[in-house]
């Protein structure tokens, strides 16, 4: 199995918007979710009382490969086309993606 978590720092108040993001719609899977070797996502927030808030998006594939060829996809590939070049939303302080193998 492979994991991707995608974590993401917004100002408080904001991590709302980055979970109607990533969510899920109930019957209506999105293009990762029907993407061949997708397992499950879970979008976390961390529970804070003041200040910037952080979102992990944690998805699971079946394999290495399944997420390369989903990262490679011309429907990944269009999604982030589309926003080429477009400047952040102001709320987001900063994110990045890490990658791991699950060996237990």
């Amino acid at each position: 199995m492979f994991v991707q978590i995608k974590r993401i720092v917004v100002t408080e108040g904001n991590s709302e918007k980055i979970v109607e993001r990533f969510g899920s719609k109930p019957g209506e899977p999105s293009l990762l979710e029907r993407q061949p070797g997708f397992l499950d996502k879970q979008v976390l927030v961390k529970k804070v009382r003041r200040g910037d808030e952080e979102v992990l998006v944690m998805v699971r594939w079946e394999s290495e490969e399944a997420w390369k060829n989903w990262e490679k996809s011309p429907e990944h590939i269009a999604g982030h086309k589309a926003s080429a070049g477009q400047p952040k939303p102001e709320f987001v302080i900063e994110s990045g993606q890490e990658v791991y193998y699950v060996k237990g």
